[in-house]
């Protein structure tokens, strides 16, 4: 009786040891085959780079997102792994507020402009209409206008606003950052820029641009805004994860865009822009550096000579791992120091 116990025992033993190590196999090839991608993008993102020629640093322009503009949405959430809608809500929030207190705090009762510089598909200004549209009450007939250089990226988001009903509060137009001729100095109240500034070659005229329209001289909280996002590649810092992030930007984007979008030379075109990019402190330090010129005088068309304007960041927002930032700033005016 003791021995066939025994062999019973061993048996059972035997058939949870089987069980055991098919178990462990099964896992074992679940995570072969779910990294097993990771090396062909990476030979995929080597081979570009010996096939394509590099794009040059202005290759951003309207014309290239033209080309991949239908398919522009989903190819932005399966690179972003479907955060970059959390990022933009992000971003929204440092505008508004979170309960919506640039209109709250509109003493006047006029509207708020807002402006959203390359607005894309116009996933921000949709955003950004529907706040305006929550806090209606606060601040009645608020308006959002998102420019973009793009025609077919414009054409994109125009059908999204009026899926979304909002044609009445966004609107969307061609334009470029560099020139805002068609927008009077001072009209704006905020202005949001997502995913755009990287791939404007003149940073500094672009910036000065907004600092031109953006209404200056008001005081907490009611002085207009600057809100930035912009891609990074993550520090040394950053720990693991950060490097994780900074291989997946330089080795899979690439790759994986160009697969979605059989556009490869615009997505080396992302990476390089993201890898050229200033590091946030470079970014910080080129924002509160500017030195634009102001317009004075009883007609506004004189050229103050001893005053200039600049932006003030008054936070960093770091997402993603140090791979995004949003920057947060205000107009500001400084006057020269002589001697």
């Amino acid at each position: 009786m003791a021995s066939k116990s025994s062999k019973s025992k061993k048996s059972s033993g035997t058939k949870s040891d089987a069980a055991g190590s098919l178990s462990l196999s099964a896992a074992a090839r679940y995570y072969f085959l779910s990294f097993l991608p990771i090396p062909i993008l990476f030979l995929a993102s080597q081979f570009l780079r010996n096939t394509i020629s590099s794009p040059p640093a202005d290759y951003g322009t309207g014309s290239m997102f033209d080309l991949i503009a239908t398919r522009y949405d989903f190819i932005n959430r399966a690179l972003a792994l479907n955060l970059d809608m959390s990022w933009r809500h992000r971003l929204v929030e440092e505008v508004v507020g979170t309960e919506g207190e640039m209109f709250a705090n509109n003493e006047s009762g006029r509207a708020v402009k807002i402006l959203d510089l390359a607005t894309g598909t116009a996933d921000v200004a949709i955003l950004l209409g529907k706040a305006a549209t929550r806090y209606a009450p606060m601040s009645p007939s608020s308006t959002v206008l998102g420019l973009d250089p793009s025609q077919n990226m414009i054409s994109v988001g125009v059908k999204k606003v009026e899926q979304a009903d909002l044609a009445d509060i966004v609107s969307l137009k061609l334009g470029d950052a560099r020139k805002l001729e068609t927008l009077d100095d001072n009209s704006i109240d905020a202005a949001t820029m997502s995913f755009g500034i990287r791939n404007v070659p003149e940073k500094e005229t672009a910036l000065c641009e907004i600092h031109r329209v953006l209404r200056k001289g008001a005081s907490p909280p009611r002085e207009s805004a600057l809100a930035i996002m912009e891609f990074s590649e993550p520090g040394p810092d950053a720990g693991a994860m950060g490097s994780l992030a900074r291989l997946f930007i330089r080795h899979l984007v690439p790759a994986l865009g160009a697969m979605l979008s059989g556009y490869p030379r615009e997505y080396m075109h992302l990476q390089k822009s993201i890898t050229d990019f200033p590091s946030p402190p470079e970014f910080v330090a080129l924002m509160e550096g500017l030195k634009c010129r102001i317009r004075g005088g009883d007609d506004g068309e004189e050229w103050e000579i001893d005053t200039f304007g600049s932006f003030r960041v008054k936070k960093v927002v770091d997402l993603n791992f140090g791979s995004v930032q949003i920057y947060v700033a205000t107009p500001i005016l400084k006057k020269y120091v002589t001697e």
